[in-house]
């Protein structure tokens, strides 16, 4: 016959438990710097709350705007052709404008703009250095898996959902505008 434990009389100093004890701590949320675009979108709402527009492309994104064309093969359409991608055009074409709309309807802020310089930058290095490489190496899905996974998603995690929403199409937008600019390509 098993024998009863009796902790009726027992002390000590904390619980008195008889089995396993299960103890949650809760942490107050680490707390951390915004990151630049969280500053720069702060910096946005007040411009938008101020009304303070400008009439000039700051310098950090006027750089974009001027064809690097190193190797003869300009705009979206040749690029794509020379990576063997041109059955994407229509979509690419499509998704270009798309990014270079919404461009055009920010270009009055200051803050935007740096916003998507900082972006662009960012699209720019992940390419260069990350996809590009890959190109002669991998087939066509993995490179869409390495663009997906080094620029897209963490574009849309780092823009969030304040006062302007980045999705898939509209960062596929801006890799497909640096194309036309000749700062990215799918050929070796």
């Amino acid at each position: 016959m098993a024998s009863r434990i009796d902790q009726r009389g027992a002390a000590a100093g904390q619980d008195v438990v008889a089995g396993n004890k299960t103890v949650n701590h809760l942490y107050p949320p680490q707390t951390r710097a915004p990151g630049i675009v969280e500053q720069l979108l702060e910096k946005l709402q007040s411009e938008i709350t101020k009304n303070a527009e400008v009439r000039h492309t700051v310098e950090s994104l006027q750089y974009f705007y001027e064809r690097k064309a190193k190797d003869g093969v300009i705009g979206l359409e040749a690029k794509l052709t020379a990576g063997n991608r041109d059955h994407e055009l229509y979509l690419a074409l499509a998704k270009k404008e798309q990014f270079a709309k919404l461009l055009e309807k920010w270009s009055m802020y200051a803050s935007a703009q740096e916003i998507f310089a900082y972006l662009l930058a960012g699209v720019e290095h992940q390419f260069s250095m990350f996809v590009h490489p890959q190109i002669g190496a991998l087939d066509e899905v993995a490179i869409n898996q390495l663009v997906s996974d080094r620029i897209v998603l963490p574009t849309i995690a780092e823009c969030g959902t304040s006062v302007f929403t980045l999705n898939h199409s509209l960062v596929m937008g801006m890799v497909y505008w640096l194309a036309e600019q000749c700062f990215v390509r799918w050929h070796e």
